[in-house]
């Protein structure tokens, strides 16, 4: 009788997890280091720490945040808040972006990542992703962020090597379907919607995917006076020219690019005797942004727009939804 790759893994797993000097089988996974955040509610300023993006918040407000806040009224026109997810390419805020929605509403909160989910034993992972909605469940209303979502959840396949992940989509698709009914509501991130399993993207499951795209002129300008109100800077700052200069930068890059200025003057400054405060000035900013590339390639960035169109063709005349923000 063959074996399949599946089984053989299975196998190999089973061998490894064997004690020394013993003929048992361990039969309970190990407790890994990394566990999923507390369900707590995250605390911060929300909203006031986004530069920008006034077309994103309003969307998000008015269809999730509103919807949350005053949910009697809600009820009474037939409106439920939405799963969102969030695509578009990396490094412009959308992980930054979900967490400050979680600070708006002020209720439980848990950021999940990949290995969260992790377990090298079969079926282990499907057992962690029903004990975390169960968990979310008993302390509702609870915000569950998902990052890297299309890790989670990508296309299942008749393979049976892939059997596993067929199984932990299919208690995805479970634990999705109608969640804000048990007091769970979900945000996602990814950069790759077309790696996530189309089942998930049904209405009911993940109901909108809004795109987030690389920051404009006026989002730039708003990341670079949030990124240095609070440093030690010269009166020449030109913050226009410093957006016009970044075009194709995302918000990681110009976070950087600041950085990069202040440790020089950092060390400057403690070189100096008498500890004065050397300033970040034009020229300086200048320099750090001529030594850094943009992340994401012009190639990318074409790529992102085919993804979109694909999965948001109805906002392809629309206004692009563009995010900055301060760390």
């Amino acid at each position: 009788m063959s074996i399949t790759t599946a089984e053989k893994e299975w196998l190999k797993r089973l061998v490894a997890n064997k004690s020394v000097g013993s003929d048992k089988l361990q039969t309970e996974e190990k407790p890994r280091n990394k566990e999923i955040q507390s369900n707590t509610a995250k605390v911060g300023k929300g909203f006031e720490d986004v530069a920008g993006m006034t077309q994103l918040k309003e969307l998000v407000v008015e269809g999730f945040i509103n919807v949350l806040k005053n949910k009697e009224c809600a009820e009474a026109y037939g409106i439920k808040p939405p799963s969102l997810l969030f695509y578009g390419p990396a490094g412009c805020g959308k992980t930054f972006f979900a967490e400050k929605v979680a600070e708006e509403l002020g209720i439980n909160f848990m950021k999940v990542v990949p290995d969260d989910l992790a377990c090298t034993w079969i079926h282990g992972t499907q057992q962690k992703i029903g004990d975390l909605f169960r968990k979310a469940e008993q302390k509702a209303p609870t915000l569950i962020f998902f990052d890297e979502f299309d890790a989670m959840v990508p296309k299942r396949s008749e393979n049976d090597s892939n059997q596993a992940y067929n199984g932990e989509v299919n208690e995805f698709l479970c634990m999705l379907n109608n969640a804000s009914e048990r007091g769970i509501y979900v945000l996602a991130a990814t950069n790759h919607p077309e790696r996530i399993d189309k089942a998930v993207l049904r209405t009911g499951r993940i109901d909108e995917l809004i795109y987030v795209d690389m920051p404009d002129l006026e989002a730039r300008e708003s990341l670079f006076r949030w990124r240095l109100l609070k440093l030690p800077v010269a009166d020449d700052i030109d913050f226009k020219k410093l957006a016009s200069i970044t075009e194709g930068y995302n918000c990681s890059d110009i976070d950087y690019i600041v950085k990069l200025a202040s440790r020089k003057m950092f060390n400057a400054t403690i070189k100096n005797e008498d500890k004065c405060y050397q300033k970040i000035t034009q020229c300086l900013l200048e320099e750090a942004i001529s030594r850094k590339s943009p992340s994401v390639s012009q190639k990318d960035i074409k790529e992102y727009e085919r993804v979109r169109n694909e999965f948001s063709p109805k906002d392809e005349k629309k206004k692009d939804i563009r995010i900055g923000f301060h760390v």
